[in-house]
């Protein structure tokens, strides 16, 4: 879950904090580049484009995540879709000294590429490998650990952890963390019985 679902939740409450200091970087680099301040209704559409990134790549993640979890498989899927996240950390981490921040709504465009597909396939690799007894608990977690990116997106985007002004490149790269659990540890967990036995046709493995 870590890598999974808790993304998502953790994605949607970290851009609440720097909103302030990302508009006055938009400004700011604008100003550098053409010498001209941009006008406050400018900044809102671009503030809202970065927004919205975020569901728009979320939608591009749940129409790949059904073929990726047949063609893949579900551990492998889960493995792969940690690639979209890091690629989003790196450009949001270095969108400040690239003074881009247009790196900034592609970064939120493949962080929502990436809960796009972890919500999608997640649920479904726990639904699958899981015991019947513990079938319905298992499932459950995928919204618990929603709630929980929730609440923790929110206290690491305090000031005084890496909401502040010169902190915020952390804060929206801080997603890479969770990435990097969950590809040290969904190596050692298996693979979907039901993607082995009905997709892959190999009962051996699936036993």
């Amino acid at each position: 879950g870590i890598g999974g679902t808790f993304q998502y939740g953790y994605n949607i409450s970290i851009i609440n904090a720097p909103t302030s200091y990302i508009q006055a970087f938009m400004n700011e680099t604008w100003v550098e580049r053409t010498g001209v301040p941009l006008e406050s209704n400018v900044i809102l559409l671009l503030w809202s484009l970065t927004v919205s990134a975020y569901p728009l790549g979320g939608l591009t993640g749940a129409l790949v995540a059904g073929p990726m979890a047949i063609m893949l498989g579900r551990k492998t899927s889960l493995l792969l879709n940690n690639v979209f996240v890091i690629i989003a950390a790196v450009l949001s981490g270095f969108s400040r000294m690239a003074k881009s921040f247009e790196m900034i709504m592609l970064s939120r465009f493949f962080t929502g590429v990436n809960a796009g597909v972890s919500m999608n396939i997640q649920p479904m690799y726990l639904a699958e490998s899981a015991p019947k007894k513990l079938r319905g608990a298992v499932a459950l977690t995928s919204a618990s650990f929603t709630a929980l990116g929730l609440v923790l997106g929110q206290v690491v985007g305090l000031r005084e952890l890496l909401g502040g002004e010169d902190s915020w490149p952390f804060l929206l790269a801080s997603n890479a963390v969770p990435a990097l659990i969950q590809l040290t540890a969904l190596p050692w967990f298996p693979e979907s019985p039901r993607y082995l036995l009905i997709d892959r046709g190999d009962k051996e493995s699936c036993i």
